[in-house]
């Protein structure tokens, strides 16, 4: 409980380990949306968006691998 009152009285932490990425999933699919909706349709194209999101985050993953 003390390490998790120290995170969340840190604002850096605050910023990076929730604002961060709250606000990028947000963005990611208020863009990704609009464009999939007229070709799939609202439902598939919120199953699918979250795919898109992982698949551009892989990088990630990548970075990990080599260091």
């Amino acid at each position: 409980p003390r390490f998790w009152a120290l995170c969340l009285g840190d604002v850096r932490w605050l910023r990076n380990q929730v604002v961060a990425p709250v606000t990028e999933e947000l963005v990611f699919r208020a863009c990704m949306l609009p464009m999939l909706v007229p070709c799939t349709g609202p439902g598939p194209a919120v199953l699918a968006c979250p795919l898109f999101f992982g698949v551009a985050h892989f990088h990630h993953v990548i970075e990990q691998l080599r260091f």
